[in-house]
């Protein structure tokens, strides 16, 4: 039954995994084919995509200005203190183009200009600054609006600003909040701001493919050019925060279908690119997918297991049961013993249905732990004297070797009885020849130990790792064809990590396996 899912699963994989190639692979290997068709295009169209890439670098710029502008803004926003007058224009006086900031409370009295050292303002620079403030009564209460909304708007202004035969450009923004709420005029030189702030990002983004220029709207004077030789039509747009200034954009040699054409072989290398991202994303799904059908069938094989080995117990449980019944035992010591037999069957029953229980909780996390000090001495002789008669049933002998002394432990007694029940399972199923298991406690520095030795046919050494993982069992030989759940050490791992301890594992092939289970100092109980 597990095998025919198994296949079932498969088939529906690979009809998966080709519908995903269809979907995803084949448009795009159209449209790479298209592209390679299409290298000779009407030359509107051309023009077209060029103006439209040219756009894009005007609103590039643009977007470049405001950024600049708004570090200005914020900077002076997140200041709570403007009486330090020297300090704010020690900060501000970092750019060159920086001639004045005018400051008047919004909701007080405060009035402040901070004004560059390298500018050389007189006495009347106060009044030409508070004529602007008057001008601009309406846009103050605008912007104080926009500010109480907690958006902070830039507004420049083209209106000339004339000092001592210098034309400087302003604008105008709000600061601070509640009654600290600040109407601020920023002064500067455009043409420095230019110089400063957008040269470097005119030379980033030419690179030799545009030639970016900027100048002034009113006569035409040029403030920057990338390239001295300019060939063809320039496309102009204003600067949103200099509205007296332009910036320009052309074509550095060439004709539009050599740059078109050399964009299209861009597009073919990030298609190629894209191509193989998608099959690294593809191969990447069919290991999920691979994964996921392996976790599959180990589901399948982990019910067909768990269900042969609940039958073994029902099986005993039943033929005692029903002798009983019939009352074909006749003396009072052997129907005890039967009584026994059911009862450690019972027993052994429901440490399989509490395995499976207790792998659902951790896998909802749910599981809780409730711990207690615990002498780990008397709790391995009480499993011992439980689970003596499935050991014998099985033909197997056992020994004892626990250490004098051990401190108690602060651990769940539920738990840890089911770690032991487990390990001793395993021992039981994985050993063929000599069938004796060895329980050990002892002292690993200051930790205390717990081993459960046997002497099975062991457990190859590239497979130690993998020992742990849910409904894992080993995929090889006699340990294959073992019934078992693969949860056992699952739950053991867990429970050793929710203990803050370890596992440990050493095994030999034809020699047996040793299970160590270290409890942290930190779990010692010290009384």
């Amino acid at each position: 039954m597990a095998r025919k899912y198994s296949n079932s699963l498969k088939k529906r994989f690979n009809k998966t995994l080709l519908l995903l190639v269809c979907i995803l692979v084949l448009p795009v290997v159209a449209y790479g084919v298209f592209e390679l068709n299409s290298l000779t295009v009407d030359e509107r169209e051309l023009e077209t995509i060029y103006e439209r890439q040219l756009e894009s670098v005007l609103f590039s710029i643009n977007q470049y200005t405001q950024g600049k502008v708004s570090e200005i803004t914020s900077s002076l926003d997140k200041r709570t203190d403007f009486s330090n007058a020297d300090q704010i224009k020690q900060e501000l006086g970092t750019h060159w183009y920086f001639a004045a900031l005018a400051a008047k409370g919004v909701s007080d009295d405060f009035d402040e200009l901070y004004v560059s050292s390298n500018a050389k303002f007189g006495d009347d620079f106060q009044q030409k600054v508070d004529s602007l403030y008057q001008a601009n009564d309406v846009l103050v209460r605008r912007l104080v609006r926009y500010k109480e909304s907690e958006f902070q708007k830039l507004e420049s202004n083209d209106a000339p600003f004339v000092y001592n035969g210098k034309e400087y450009d302003f604008f105008f923004f709000v600061v601070g909040t509640g009654s600290e709420m600040k109407f601020c005029i920023y002064i500067y030189d455009a043409i420095s701001f230019i110089e400063q702030t957008l040269v470097p990002k005119f030379q980033e983004i030419t690179q030799g493919d545009f030639v970016l220029t900027c100048s002034r709207i009113s006569d035409g004077f040029l403030v920057y050019s990338t390239d001295d030789q300019i060939q063809g039509s320039i496309e102009n747009e204003p600067l949103d925060l200099l509205p007296k200034y332009q910036v320009g954009i052309a074509r550095v040699g060439g004709t539009v279908e050599d740059a078109v054409n050399k964009r299209k072989n861009q597009n073919l290398m990030a298609l190629g690119l894209l191509m193989v991202v998608m099959i690294i994303g593809i191969a990447l799904v069919f290991f999920n997918i691979q994964r996921e059908m392996e976790l599959a069938q180990k589901k399948a094989d982990f019910v067909s297991n768990v269900s042969h080995e609940i039958r073994t117990p029902l099986a005993l449980i039943s033929m005692f049961a029903e002798t009983l019944q019939l009352g074909r035992v006749k003396t009072e010591e052997k129907k005890q013993e039967y009584y026994d037999i059911i009862t450690k069957e019972v027993a052994r029953l429901t440490n399989m249905v509490n395995r499976i229980l207790s792998f659902s909780k951790i896998e909802a996390d749910k599981r809780e732990y409730h711990k207690e000090p615990l002498n780990l001495n008397d709790l391995i002789q009480d499993v011992i004297n439980t689970y003596s008669y499935h050991l014998n049933n099985n033909g197997f002998t056992h020994s004892l070797e626990l250490a004098d002394g051990l401190p108690e432990i602060l651990a769940d007694r539920e738990a840890v009885v089911e770690m032991l029940v487990n390990l001793i399972d395993n021992g039981i199923k994985y050993s063929d020849g000599q069938k004796h298991i060895t329980i050990q406690t002892g002292l690993k520095g200051s930790s205390v130990c717990l081993s459960v030795i046997d002497k099975g046919i062991g457990i190859p050494a590239n497979e130690l790792e993998k020992l742990f993982e849910k409904f894992y069992r080993v995929p090889k030989g006699d340990v294959h064809n073992t019934k078992g759940s693969g949860l056992g050490l699952t739950i053991v791992k867990h429970i050793m990590d929710a203990h803050q301890g370890s596992v440990h594992v050493e095994s030999k092939v034809g020699e047996g396996s040793t299970f160590q289970l270290i409890f942290s100092p930190e779990q010692n109980h010290h009384g």
